[in-house]
């Protein structure tokens, strides 16, 4: 795992919190109702942005120092430590449903019993692809089993 430092902007916002972004990292950006907030969501942000630069073999942007604070706001710098395993190799549930030939019910059923491993944000599940395969693999099929005729 390695150590990185990152110089991010936190500018107010109209509802009394702070917006962050990270000039060296174009489309890194976070934001919070606190500075401890809006820095601990700029960690994590960052955390994840350079986790996924590394997992897909793209050049880390070397970090610049001495940036101006935006007006009314101020420049922070935070370190953090990454590597790839901070990015979960994950689909949506209708992805999941699809790949297992099952219903997308089916598979929020699954996640319930834990038969799944299933993140969840904000707003979305993921299905962790390492949970589905095992399952592809299983000779067992989707329904009811058949009966076996009876034997005289």
């Amino acid at each position: 795992m390695a150590r990185y430092l990152y110089e991010v902007e936190l500018t107010p916002d109209e509802e009394g919190g702070y917006c962050v972004s990270v000039p060296d990292l174009e489309g890194c950006f976070s934001q919070g109702d606190t500075v401890e907030d809006a820095l601990n969501m700029a960690s994590d942000a960052l955390i994840t942005y350079v986790a996924s630069l590394l997992k897909y073999g793209e050049a880390i942007p070397t970090p610049k120092f001495g940036h101006e604070a935006p007006k009314g706001g101020m420049v922070v710098a935070v370190s953090f430590e990454t590597d790839t395993s901070y990015i979960i190799d994950a689909v949506s549930p209708s992805e999941a449903a699809r790949m297992l030939g099952v219903s997308r019910g089916r598979v929020s059923q699954m996640i319930r019993s834990g038969q799944l491993t299933a993140n969840k944000s904000a707003t979305e599940t993921w299905v962790d692809r390492a949970s589905i395969e095992p399952r592809m693999a299983s000779t067992q099929r989707a329904g009811r089993p058949r009966k076996e005729p009876a034997t005289a």
